[in-house]
């Protein structure tokens, strides 16, 4: 039997509310053997003036996942270090499992820069995209990708991180484990 896996990689630099939305909204929608977090190291495609260190981002994930229920986290790109590509990790978690269906979830912004990834082509082949709606109310996809309409809420770490460093409030914004966390850490001021 075909085992499947929902990867949801990004930064997650902080992991949000939003992020915990579209996680939910896909696992109940897909019902995977496994849903995967796969925390970037560095993104080829992200500018990276905000680094944070990879055991913080990981420390919140971890949280998320408590309050979700479900997920793991894949250390393969921080373990890797450097830019990472979605293919050559792809190619390496169906290396390691064998028979199995990938679905790899991204966000309106990363849809419109598909073109811009590496080995694309030969990634659409192995994988089915699944977009999620980002900065819209629904979201169009081409053949052979699947598309998750979620209840819209724009939220992005770029406005987490800001609002930390203007003392203002991300109650809401982030799970109380992660808002106390950040404040624990000192992290974004």
């Amino acid at each position: 039997m075909t085992h499947s896996i929902v990867i949801y990689g990004g930064q997650f630099n902080p992991i949000h509310t939003a992020h915990m939305v579209v996680a939910s909204e896909v696992y109940h929608q897909i019902q995977p053997d496994e849903f995967i977090f796969l925390p970037s190291y560095m993104s080829p495609l992200k500018t990276h003036d905000a680094f944070l260190d990879s055991k913080y981002r990981v420390h919140m994930i971890e949280s998320v996942i408590d309050i979700l229920q479900f997920g793991e986290i894949n250390h393969t790109e921080l373990e890797r270090g450097g830019q990472s590509y979605t293919f050559d990790t792809i190619k390496e978690i169906i290396d390691n499992y064998g028979d199995v269906n990938v679905y790899v979830v991204i966000g309106t912004d990363q849809y419109d820069q598909l073109d811009q990834w590496y080995r694309i082509e030969e990634l659409k082949q192995i994988v089915t995209f699944v977009v999620v709606n980002r900065n819209q109310s629904s979201q169009d996809v081409e053949a052979g990708m699947l598309a998750v309409n979620i209840p819209r809420i724009d939220i992005s770490s770029s406005m987490i991180r800001k609002r930390i460093q203007n003392g203002q409030n991300i109650q809401v914004l982030v799970p109380p484990t992660v808002e106390q966390y950040i404040r624990e850490e000192g992290l974004y001021e």
